[in-house]
């Protein structure tokens, strides 16, 4: 019950910092459709995923390298600059096909999330960790990337900015998402490596690391 309790706080807070005071100037947005469906993929993903401490980022900073707090400030940022662009500096005309595309996006990112979080079970933790009992999952999404949750993430955000047809938060959240995701991808590949070489070795030569046939 204390877990669950934990991770609703740690949702609210997000919503809140995310959603909320970037709103308040305009606080009739807050029940718009669309940021309502913004906050609704938010919430799914914190909640179906183990919460945090800023503990375990100390605790496991040596081979995390800090990416967990990049990775927090960086979805942070992918979701406010968007929101504020839409809310206060947008003149576009809203366009049905860019409100499809951006769901489409969002609803398609927020389910591999959830999948490959559901897939690692144990094994997914908000650092990089290495258990003593880890195993190489090699199934579902991990058949044919490396770090699907990334992948997810990463759509639902381009899909978030396409939705409210944010063009430069779009550019923005997409490069600091992008580097933050190297980042993090860099430190666990690492672990990874270290822990099951050859076969990690092999695994890295017939899959992808974020984005299928790109990289």
């Amino acid at each position: 019950m204390l877990y669950k309790m934990k991770k609703i706080k740690i949702t609210l807070l997000f919503l809140s910092l995310a959603y909320a005071m970037p709103l308040l100037p305009r606080p009739e947005l807050i029940l718009h459709p669309k940021i309502l469906a913004l906050m609704a993929a938010a919430a799914i993903v914190f909640l179906t995923q183990p919460g945090f401490s800023p503990n375990e980022g100390s605790r496991d900073k040596q081979a995390d390298r800090n990416t967990v707090f990049l990775i927090l400030g960086g979805s942070l940022l992918s979701v406010i600059l968007p929101l504020l662009e839409w809310a206060y500096f947008s003149q576009a005309r809203p366009l049905a096909h860019w409100a499809l595309l951006g769901s489409l996006l969002l609803l398609g990112g927020t389910a591999l999330r959830v999948w490959a979080i559901q897939v690692l079970g144990q094994y997914f933790t908000p650092t990089v960790l290495i258990q003593e009992t880890h195993q190489l999952i090699q199934s579902g999404p991990f058949a044919w990337l490396r770090h699907p949750s990334y992948t997810g993430a990463y759509l639902a955000t381009l899909g978030s900015a396409i939705l409210l047809q944010a063009w430069w938060g779009l550019l923005f959240s997409a490069l600091i998402m992008l580097v933050v995701y190297h980042r993090r991808i860099a430190a666990e590949e690492q672990a990874l490596s270290e822990r099951f070489g050859a076969a990690y070795a092999d695994y890295q030569h017939k899959t992808y690391r974020l984005l299928p046939g790109i990289w």
